[in-house]
């Protein structure tokens, strides 16, 4: 979910663009495909071209060199080496440049509070058997499931392709090359490669009480002088719902941010597509083993990574730069936190995924809660004297009302927390996630009005209030 370059009160200029837009929005097309399925993990891969549980292909003809038992064993083997810690067992299959690649990445992998790390056969292509003398290759499709302690609400993955050979049955299995695993249309969006752990020789990494800042080395001096500032901003969001947010929910206790100054390598991140005016993005992770449809307790997606970048106005402002990148992690930070509860949306209809004016209002009502100036700021700019419709904006808009309905949709949230209660707010907010298609006995049961009553009453406020 991507979010806007903006101004600091009185500060330079800079446009105001959309913040967090809905998955099929901002073009993440196959994601939106797999949230409008009710698929997530393995099943996705299953239903995009995986077919059944995967084993390694080949005939009857020849000596198998690389059965399924022996794909597994590889898998288990990087698994369990990485969890103990034990690089030479780790890199022991790998040659050439997959076993340099990998070096960093184990590096940069042991850096990370796992509470679950390892790998998972999703395909296996090729030839298995010896058919003529020159050994065995297959492709795997493997992903590497994990869960960030406190992070993540359930596991989430990433998908890679390893070509593996062995060339007798006295030879051990080598993986000879490590890629992203392909895409399902031809587009990355849903295999969230390449991580930072992918792109950074020497990855930096900031641990604090909830927060994860990672970036490059290279830029290790700027993450530590953000690093409190994003803490700051993850520990109000999370002490914010914990004081008025429903206690049936099940959310994060701690964020993951990456840092990344490059346009063309933050556009990277997690395989997700951005727009040129975007400064910050909260990337939805599908549980890896959600299925299609089922028990709510399943959760259709397990937590999220934030990315920013570090180029950006928010962050290179002389005078305000503590309160910018204070105010682009508590939208983002905000959009984490209720990431897991939303639902799968079942259909392309707008009355099946969460109200865009409801993401997006909640996001920048938690942003400027935290700081009133700077909500203040956006609404004269963004309202003030600017035309306005008086409806409920159900997209970002184009041209000079785009900034207009990100602004109207964050005084929707604030209008609802200042007549009925935060509290009743975000019960607002957590059941149109879970609910998508029930907003008109949404709205009735968190303000005691109907849908058309409280868009008049809104928009009165709108008025009122610019």
């Amino acid at each position: 979910m991507p979010y806007p370059q903006s101004q600091p009160p009185g500060g330079p200029g800079g446009d105001r663009g959309g913040s967090g837009l809905k998955k099929a929005v901002i073009g993440l097309v196959v994601l939106a495909v797999l949230a409008v399925l009710g698929i997530g993990g393995l099943a996705a891969y299953q239903a995009f071209g995986g077919g059944a549980l995967p084993t390694a292909a080949g005939d009857a003809q020849g000596e198998q060199l690389l059965s399924a038992k022996d794909i597994q064993e590889l898998l288990d083997g990087r698994s369990q080496a990485l969890r103990s810690g034990e690089e030479d067992t780790y890199l022991a299959p790998f040659t050439g440049e997959a076993k340099d690649t990998q070096r960093s990445l184990f590096e940069n992998l042991r850096k990370i509070p796992f509470a679950q790390a390892e790998y998972s056969v999703l395909k296996t292509t090729g030839t298995s058997t010896d058919e003529y003398g020159d050994g065995a290759s297959v492709a795997l499709d493997v992903a590497f499931v994990h869960k960030i302690q406190d992070v993540d609400v359930r596991p989430v993955s990433e998908w890679y392709r390893w070509i593996i050979k062995r060339e007798s049955k006295d030879a051990e299995p080598r993986i000879t090359k490590v890629g992203p695993a392909p895409g399902a249309f031809g587009a990355k969006s849903y295999v969230f490669y390449p991580a930072p752990w992918d792109l950074y020789e020497d990855m930096h990494v900031v641990k604090k009480a909830h927060t994860l800042t990672i970036s490059d080395n290279k830029h290790a001096a700027d993450t530590d002088r953000y690093a409190p500032y994003i803490e700051k901003a993850a520990k109000d969001d999370i002490e914010l719902w914990r004081a008025n947010g429903p206690e049936d929910t099940e959310t994060p206790t701690g964020f993951v941010t990456v840092l990344e100054p490059d346009r063309k390598t933050y556009s990277s991140l997690y395989g997700s597509q951005s727009v040129d005016w975007e400064a910050g993005q909260s990337v939805a992770m599908p549980t890896f083993d959600a299925g299609f449809g089922g028990d709510e307790k399943d959760l259709e997606y397990g937590g999220a990574r934030v990315k920013m970048d570090m180029s950006g106005s928010r962050f290179t402002n002389a005078t305000y730069w503590p309160k910018l990148v204070q105010e682009i992690s508590h939208h983002e930070f905000a959009h984490a936190v209720v990431q897991p509860l939303e639902a799968s949306s079942g259909g392309f209809a707008t009355e099946s995924n969460t109200r865009w004016w409801v993401v997006e209002g909640f996001a920048d009502y938690v942003a400027f809660r935290f700081d009133s100036e700077l909500g203040a700021w956006n609404i004269r700019n963004d309202v003030t004297g600017k035309e306005f419709s008086g409806t409920l904006p159900e997209d970002p808009g184009a041209g000079d009302e785009v900034s207009t309905n990100y602004t109207v949709s964050y005084l929707a949230i604030r209008f609802m927390a200042e007549k009925h209660g935060e509290a009743a707010a975000l019960r607002f907010v957590t059941d149109q996630y879970r609910h998508p298609g029930q907003l008109d006995r949404q709205l009735r049961e968190a303000t005691g009005m109907g849908e058309s009553e409280f868009q008049a009453a809104w928009a009165g406020y709108v008025r009122s209030n610019s």
